[in-house]
C-alpha cells in the first residue's frame, strides 16, 4: 500500500520554511573529519584531497570541529567516549577551548582559507562544525564572561552528560561572541553551518545569529544536528534523518546492536520513520546518512562498511541517495573504506595513523564498484529533477521481506525506488503500481520485474524504475 503524501502536509501547519539556497536541494555532502581524511591530518593535507572529492561530484565539504580543543588533563572532564577511545588525549573536538582559534594540530587562519579558497574553485562550498551548547572547561568564555556557563542551584557549573560545561545563553556578552565567532569563519570562506545537538541550543539564539550572518551571505547554510521542526521552519535548512539512518543500520546489523532486525520489526519501525517525517514541513530536507563520525567510530558503532558487505552498503546508498533529502558521505564512504575509525586521536599519537581512510582501497575491485555508484547517483540527483522536487510516497509491501522501497513523482512522471536489506532474495508487488519488465531502469542491480508485477530481488539488490 502507498503511504499517503498527503501526510506531510501536517508539517505545514509549523508556517513557512526559512527560504533555502536553490542548490541545496541537489546537493551531495561531504563529510571530512581532518585527523582520519588524511595521515598528516591537517588542512594543508586535505586541500591537496579536494580534487577527488570533487570528481565524486559532491558540492558541499563539510568540516567536523578544528577550533582549539581543551588540553585539562582532569578526565572527570571528559566524555564517556573520550575516555573509552583509549588515547588517553585531553583534546576532544567536541570540547573546545577557543572557538576563534585553529588549533595548530591542524594548521594556521592562511591553512583554513587556502582549503576553502581551493574548495571554491572546484565549486564546492565548504561548511563547519559548530558546537555551542557546551565546551570545554577552561574556554575562554570563562574569563571574558562572569555568567559563561549555566549554573546549578548551589552554584555549581551546570555540565552535560558528556561531562562538558553548559554554555550560557541568557548571557548577551555571550550570544555576541558565538555570532561574531561565526562572522569570523565567514570572513575566511565558511559558507553554512552544522550545529551540534542545534535542538538544545535555544531557537532565538540560532534566529538571532541567522539573522546577522544572512546579511553578510544571503546563501547561508545552516544544518541542525536535530529534529524539531520549529528549529527547521525559522532558522535550518536541514535537519537530521535520524530515525531513517538508525533504521537502515539496524536493518543490516551493524556491530553493537544486537541480532538481525525480524522483518516484523523492520515495519514497525518504518512506520516510525513515517510517523517523524510527516511532522516536518513538507518541503523539509533531512540530511541522510549512512555513516557520520559518530556511527563510524570504532569506539561507537563501527563504520559501516567494516562490518557489512559492500553490497550492502551499496543498498543502502541507492535509498539514502534516491528519498527526499541532502545526502552526506562520510570521508572513505565512496571507495567502501573498512578501515578503523575514531576523532578521539591527536596526530602525534602513533595509534592515530591506522584510523585513518585507506586509499589504496579505490584501487580494488569494491571500492571501484562504490566509487562509480556514488558517482551515478550524485550525477542522478544533478541533472535529473525528480529527485531534488519530487514527491514522495512509501511503499510498505515489501518491509515484510526486508525490502524498503518508495516512489518519487514529478508531474506524470512516477519512479520506484527498492532495495534489498538483507542477506536473503525477496518478492514483492508495489501496491497498485504493477511495474513492468519494460519499465525503464534508471539504476538496478539483481532486481528483476516479472510479467505479472512481482518484483524478484536478489540479496541486496536495488533498483530505480521509471514507470
Amino acid at each position: 500500500m502507498l503511504f499517503c503524501a498527503a501526510l506531510a502536509a501536517i508539517g505545514m501547519s509549523w508556517g513557512a520554511m526559512r527560504p533555502t539556497p536553490a542548490y541545496l536541494k541537489r546537493a551531495t555532502v561531504y563529510q571530512i573529519v581532518l585527523r582520519n581524511f588524511t595521515r598528516d591530518g591537517n588542512f594543508r593535507a586535505a586541500a591537496e584531497m579536494l580534487d577527488h572529492v570533487r570528481a565524486v561530484g559532491v558540492d558541499a565539504v563539510y568540516l567536523t570541529p578544528f577550533v582549539e580543543m581543551d588540553r585539562d588533563m582532569d578526565r572527570a572532564g571528559w566524555s564517556p567516549r573520550q575516555i573509552a577511545s583509549g588515547f588517553g588525549s585531553p583534546k576532544n573536538p567536541y570540547r573546545i577551548s577557543d572557538y576563534d582559534k585553529i588549533d595548530p594540530e591542524y594548521g594556521t587562519d592562511a591553512d583554513f582559507k587556502a582549503f576553502n579558497d581551493r574548495a571554491h574553485a572546484l565549486g564546492m562550498k565548504v561548511y563547519m562544525d559548530l558546537v555551542y551548547l557546551h565546551c570545554g572547561p577552561n574556554n575562554v568564555l570563562k574569563d571574558r564572561f562572569p555568567d559563561a556557563f549555566q549554573r546549578n542551584a548551589d552554584g555549581t557549573v551546570k555540565t552535560t552528560y558528556w561531562h562538558f560545561p553548559y554554555v550560557n545563553f541568557a548571557s548577551k556578552g555571550v550570544r555576541k561572541y558565538l555570532i561574531d565567532s561565526m562572522l569570523h569563519w565567514m570572513r575566511l570562506g565558511c559558507d553554512g553551518f552544522r550545529c551540534d545537538v542545534g535542538d538544545a541550543v535555544p531557537i532565538d539564539f540560532w534566529v538571532e545569529a541567522v539573522t546577522a550572518c544572512q546579511k553578510v551571505n544571503p546563501e547561508l547554510v545552516m544544518i541542525n544536528e536535530g529534529t524539531k521542526p520549529e528549529w527547521l521552519e525559522k532558522a535550518f535548512d536541514a535537519c537530521y534523518a535520524w530515525p531513517f539512518g538508525k533504521t537502515i543500520r539496524l536493518a543490516m546489523n551493524p556491530k553493537g546492536l544486537g541480532q538481525p532486525m525480524k522483518a516484523a520489526t523492520l515495519a514497525e519501525r518504518m512506520d516510525a520513520v513515517r510517523a517523524y517525517e510527516a511532522k516536518l514541513p513538507a518541503d523539509a530536507l533531512m540530511f541522510c546518512y549512512l555513516d557520520n563520525h559518530d556511527t563510524a567510530a570504532d569506539d561507537g558503532e563501527n563504520r559501516f562498511d567494516r562490518v557489512q558487505p559492500v553490497a550492502a552498503g551499496n543498498a543502502a546508498f541507492v535509498l539514502t541517495f534516491l528519498r527526499r533529502g541532502l545526502p552526506l558521505i562520510f570521508n572513505g564512504n565512496e571507495i567502501a573504506d573498512n578501515s578503523l575509525n575514531s576523532f578521539f586521536g591527536p596526530v602525534e599519537h602513533p595509534a592515530r595513523a591506522a584510523r585513518t581512510v585507506d586509499w589504496a582501497r579505490a584501487l580494488q575491485p569494491a571500492g571501484q564498484k562504490r566509487l562509480a555508484l556514488v558517482r551515478t547517483l550524485v550525477k542522478m540527483r544533478h541533472e535529473d529533477p525528480i529527485w531534488s522536487e519530487g514527491a514522495m510516497d512509501w511503499v510498505t509491501d515489501g518491509e515484510a521481506q526486508g525490502v524498503v522501497a518508495f516512489v518519487r513523482t514529478l508531474g506524470a512522471r512516477r519512479v520506484l525506488v527498492a532495495a534489498n536489506l538483507t542477506a536473503s532474495p525477496a518478492a514483492f508487488t508495489p501496491g497498485a503500481l504493477k511495474p513492468m519488465p519494460r519499465a525503464k531502469r534508471l539504476l538496478a542491480e539483481g532486481f528483476e520485474v516479472r510479467a505479472d508485477g512481482t518484483c524478484s530481488v536478489e540479496p541486496y539488490g536495488f533498483a530505480a524504475l521509471e514507470l
